[in-house]
């Protein structure tokens, strides 16, 4: 008798218990930072620093294991390590424009800065999209999911699905739409009497929705119809959907979030990101280094790469280290928290001072980060990758 083909395929990434507690389970560490602002009240900028200091300046770490600490690594990427580097120049460069500004006689010489600075912040929320996007993909080949209508729509899902929710945010947040020049308060909401001279912002947002909606029953259509097909279903992806999309759908929408600052949103859906990132740089680099002979050749990062213990520690260090330069400088918020001034403020130029220069110069951190990983993450490019994660073994047929 012919075996019968299993209904839902359940191939995951590193093993059930993993991928169901951080890269799918992860979403729930946002819902509950969600609650400390939305339903306890708790300060936001204090979390807002305990999480960038703890967990998310910690997984730029990861990167520079991946990369800078392993000799094999840097050997292969050493243009793309070194020219990248140049990212850390790009706001200072910003503020010198804005210095030329200034002395032309230009009363907004720092529209170019706060343009940098703005376009930094879409770029933090992409890399984020593009990651969950990522997670999805090694589902997909994990499970055998090959076909173009799987590709084109849950990429379309992944992407917009949570890029539309982050527009809707933007345009009802009140600092983000003061930094887009938008009068803080959103225009009353049209009545039946007032449809007709609606404003192009709630127009948006509809369509937002709207759109959301439609990819959302799109994608269980066609899950339905694999199912009636007797087609498997590819279970940890539905699980990834479920998890990601709710998450960002329930803060973007929120009224709660518009009372939060600005700055602090990245805590509620940044964590999850977190937390998928740390798990998996582990557990790639405990699957490289298990061969003695690359471990021999790749310098630091297996030492640092031994167990969870060092691998954190080292991790939460650099993290420290990282915050307390940052407040000793008095450039990031909360930074009495940490340390006293250990740089005086000396002035620039008009509303510069040595503290805007140095902001600058930290934003430049991020963007390596977010440029390096999008090259050092192809598993589709990268076999060395792809035996690293394991993606040929437990796969499902195509």
């Amino acid at each position: 008798m012919k075996p019968t083909a299993p209904r839902v395929n359940l191939n995951w990434i590193v093993g059930k218990r993993i991928d169901l507690a951080c890269f799918i389970g992860g979403a729930l560490a946002g819902y509950m930072v969600f609650i400390m602002h939305a339903g306890l009240g708790w300060d936001m900028l204090l979390i807002y620093l305990l999480f960038v200091t703890f967990l998310d300046t910690p997984h730029f770490f990861g990167t520079y294991l991946r990369t800078y600490l392993d000799k094999a690594e840097f050997k292969d990427r050493r243009r793309l390590l070194l020219g990248s580097l140049s990212w850390l120049a790009a706001g200072p460069l910003v503020l010198l424009v804005c210095y030329s500004l200034y002395a032309g006689g230009v009363a907004n010489y720092m529209v170019p800065f706060e343009a940098f600075a703005l376009a930094v912040g879409i770029w933090a929320y992409w890399h984020v999209v593009r990651q969950h996007y990522g997670f999805m993909r090694l589902y997909q080949v994990k499970n055998g999911e090959n076909t173009p209508a799987d590709r084109r729509g849950d990429g379309l899902l992944m992407h917009l699905g949570l890029m539309l929710p982050f527009v809707v945010f933007v345009l009802r947040h009140p600092e983000s739409r003061q930094a887009f020049g938008l009068d803080p308060r959103m225009p009353a909401v049209p009545t039946l009497g007032t449809l007709g001279s609606t404003s192009w912002q709630y127009l948006v947002i509809g369509g937002c929705t709207l759109a959301l909606i439609y990819l959302i029953a799109a994608f269980i259509v066609r899950q339905a119809g694999k199912w009636r097909r007797g087609e498997p279903i590819n279970g940890p992806k539905v699980l990834l959907f479920t998890a990601v999309l709710s998450l960002h759908i329930v803060v973007c929408y929120s009224a709660s979030v518009l009372t939060a600052p600005l700055i602090t949103f990245s805590a509620f859906v940044t964590i999850y990101h977190d937390i998928q990132y740390h798990v998996l740089v582990y557990c790639h680099q405990q699957n490289r280094y298990r061969d003695p002979a690359v471990a021999r050749a790749s310098g630091l990062a297996p030492l640092l790469s031994r167990n969870i213990l060092v691998f954190a520690a080292t991790a939460l260090a650099f993290g420290l280290v990282v915050r307390c330069m940052g407040c000793g400088v008095q450039i990031f918020n909360g930074s009495q928290c940490f340390s006293p001034r250990i740089v005086g403020k000396v002035h620039l130029f008009g509303t510069v001072s040595s503290d805007t220069l140095l902001g600058a110069f930290f934003l430049g951190f991020p963007c390596h980060h977010y440029f390096v990983d999008q090259f050092i993450w192809k598993p589709s490019r990268d076999k060395g990758l792809r035996r690293d994660l394991k993606l040929d073994q437990g796969r499902a047929p195509a």
